[in-house]
């Protein structure tokens, strides 16, 4: 089997170039924002490129992981982000569906306004922000053009990635330069350990699913509880996390507060796939390299 990552240099996309390479897969990814020799350089606002390299390519199955997770950005610059979130991924799925070749698209619990979380597939949608608005619309392009596709939501993803740029890292990297760092106390969510997320992926991938799945982890936690955790996990003073509520943030976009996402549907599909607790998960990243 052959897959191709396209955003395979980011979080999710560099973990399932890994699950994948361990499984005995073919795997090819792309990047533009951050070029490595071995990924393909692809540019998703430009729509020949896109097909030329989808066509190349050829692959089985086609990981659609590329977005500008800058909430705040999206909010601010609406359409400068939707060149590349919603037009950018549209041209992926155009190609994908021109080609007949299946595509799981990542999606997240920002399509819900996070007054009742955590959420089931069956809930409906109600986003608070440009980047929950655009989440959505992909989603619902994929509906209208290609139901045959997978749309996985998660929320809160974390490991180690080359950019650091995930909630774990950010908070890890802090404390461990004695910095202090704010974390809002009000903000729920269900903490998603990266290798978790590719495992279900790829066991969606191979069963060959169709629909909305969410894969989460298995705890119900605010942002500040989650970062109470790591530090605890990796030995690290407390006393620089500073409690915080949302709203003294002052963040230009409005954050769903009572978030996260339920999980049956995929345990049910898989009754031996299992998340990792965030107690369970830190264990393993403290064990294991920074890659």
């Amino acid at each position: 089997m052959k897959a191709l990552v396209v955003g395979a240099s980011g979080l999710v996309g560099s973990h399932l170039m890994q699950s994948g390479q361990k499984r005995g897969w073919q795997m090819a990814g792309t990047s533009i924002g951050h070029k490595q020799e071995d990924l393909i350089a692809l540019d998703m606002r430009d729509a020949p490129q896109v097909e030329k390299t989808v066509r190349s390519e050829r692959p089985d199955v086609l990981f659609l992981t590329a977005f500008n997770p800058n909430v705040d950005e999206c909010e601010l610059h609406p359409q400068e982000t939707r060149i590349t979130n919603v037009e950018g991924n549209a041209h992926v799925i155009a190609a994908a569906t021109a080609l007949a070749i299946p595509l799981i698209y990542y999606s997240s619990d920002y399509v819900f306004d996070g007054s009742a979380g955590p959420y089931r597939e069956a809930d409906t949608p109600h986003p608070l922000s440009e980047y929950g608005r655009q989440k959505l619309d992909i989603e619902r392009l994929l509906a209208e053009k290609f139901p045959a596709s997978i749309i996985i939501r998660t929320t809160t993803v974390y490991g180690w990635e080359d950019l650091g740029k995930n909630f774990f890292c950010q908070v890890l990297h802090a404390l461990e330069r004695d910095e202090d760092r704010v974390v809002p106390t009000d903000q729920m969510s269900t903490p998603t350990f990266a290798p978790d997320l590719a495992e279900a992926s790829f066991l969606l991938a191979e069963r060959k699913a169709t629909g909305i799945y969410h894969v989460a982890g298995p705890e119900l936690m605010s942002r500040f509880v989650f970062a109470e955790a790591i530090a605890k996990a990796f030995d690290l003073p407390q006393d620089h996390l500073k409690p915080i509520a949302t709203s003294a943030l002052k963040q230009a976009a409005k954050r769903p507060l009572k978030g996260g996402l339920l999980c049956e549907k995929i345990r049910q599909t898989f009754p031996g796939w299992q998340s990792h607790s965030v107690a369970d998960s830190l264990r393993i990243l403290q064990s294991t390299d920074r890659r």
